[in-house]
């Protein structure tokens, strides 16, 4: 009696944990189709598919992302997917030291008597590596009034971020990156990139 007590109170609990895991699963469909990204067929790596559910596909993010020209970075430790990209309207600044690396402008704001700077920095491909290298960029933003006078400079590095990020970019990266300094440079008529060291990560 004591064991079909115990199997009969075994099997209640495995039933109700079954039904709470199903609760948060979904039923899809494989859904076989080709891509096509701005008039030219994409193929679809083997590891990666595409999805049916409740009529709408739901797409490999990396995939899709990395042929419009993004860069996509998964950071486990927070859950995230984090799309990095250039909008078709930036206006992208380069060294012309430095022609693989771009930065594009996403926000400048005054916090107080001091000038903030979002932005995007990109390490272009420049070669085949068969070791992905890392490098850590410092870099300045100068700011110019209508007159081609610097009203001021705002540096910024890869290796500012958030602790849980990596520090450094990539070839083929595109990167958040911020900057900044004491000032008010919010009425620049125009800024230039100047990429002040490149440091490769051993």
């Amino acid at each position: 009696m004591k064991k079909f007590l115990l199997g009969l109170i075994c099997g209640i609990t495995i039933t109700a944990s079954t039904a709470v895991y199903a609760s948060d699963t979904i039923q899809t469909y494989l859904f076989p189709v080709r891509y096509e990204i701005n008039g030219q067929n994409k193929e679809m790596e083997k590891e990666y598919s595409t999805l049916n559910y409740n009529g709408h596909a739901y797409v490999p993010i990396r995939f899709i992302a990395e042929n419009m020209g993004a860069f996509v970075v998964y950071n486990e430790q927070n859950n995230e997917i984090k799309v990095n990209h250039f909008p078709a309207s930036m206006d992208l600044l380069t060294d012309n030291k430095y022609p693989n690396i771009h930065f594009g402008l996403i926000d400048l704001y005054l916090d107080g008597g001091y000038t903030g700077i979002r932005g995007l920095l990109s390490l272009d491909d420049i070669e085949e590596l068969i070791i992905k290298k890392e490098y850590k960029i410092d870099f300045k933003l100068n700011f110019y009034d209508k007159n081609n006078e610097l009203i001021g400079s705002a540096l910024g590095s890869t290796k500012y971020g958030s602790s849980d990020e990596k520090r450094t970019i990539s070839m083929g990266e595109i990167k958040y990156v911020a900057a900044g300094e004491v000032g008010d440079f919010s009425k620049y008529a125009y800024m230039k990139l100047e990429i002040l060291n490149i440091e490769e990560q051993k």
